[in-house]
């Protein structure tokens, strides 16, 4: 009886989500299409995109965690960074020890070269500075920097410059919860996260690559 009076209790303060649900920090809302077409049009007038290699996997979209290895460099051949990226466009994930997830509003431009790859692909982005850097001032100093991953110690930081990017898409996939548990004052404490890979969104062969893909 005890036993049971104990089970019930655990049960009364836990609880658990389906596989697969989007629920908690991943339920992202689409966007709407005005949104979408901005999006859109900030890809083809801010940036030049040369698919080096077309990928055959899970296609990078909003509302995905993006993995991938990429060179960034500024005009003049200085490199940046060379290695791999984590970043979840579209929301924000509270990472901050990992120096691989890529800074978000800072870095639009990343995601936005990204959006649309495939899993396999190598892209060549070159970035207009509008979109580096992009919550400092077009009018900012030459020197006008801010930090290319989140990351508080040793940061990587990237002057609001023109940059070159060279990507190979690793992983796209859908961040989810699978189980959550011990629910107090409006939230579960506990969440045990994934991330499943979908065949959901596909390229669309007769959309330009400026295309913007959502979830």
């Amino acid at each position: 009886m005890l036993t049971r009076a104990l089970m019930l209790l655990v049960l009364a303060i836990t609880g658990c989500s389906q596989s697969g649900q989007n629920t908690g920090p991943y339920h992202i809302s689409s966007l709407s299409e005005d949104e979408r077409l901005r999006w859109e049009a900030d890809k083809r007038e801010f940036l030049q995109l040369e698919d080096l290699v077309i990928g055959t996997g899970p296609v990078a979209a909003r509302g995905r965690r993006v993995t991938a290895d990429i060179e960034v460099r500024y005009t003049d051949g200085t490199v940046v960074y060379r290695g791999p990226i984590i970043s979840f466009p579209g929301f924000v994930i509270l990472n901050i020890r990992d120096r691989r997830v890529l800074s978000i509003p800072a870095q639009d431009g990343i995601d936005l070269g990204l959006n649309g790859m495939a899993v396999g692909g190598r892209r060549r982005i070159t970035i207009d500075r509008k979109l580096v850097c992009s919550h400092v001032a077009e009018s900012a100093p030459p020197r006008a920097f801010c930090n290319l991953t989140t990351a508080p110690k040793n940061p990587i930081e990237v002057y609001k410059r023109t940059l070159i990017v060279e990507a190979t898409l690793t992983e796209s996939c859908n961040p989810v919860i699978t189980w959550q548990g011990i629910y107090v004052f409006g939230d579960y404490l506990i969440k045990l996260k994934a991330c499943r890979e979908e065949s959901r969104p596909t390229i669309d062969p007769s959309a330009p690559i400026w295309h913007y893909y959502d979830r």
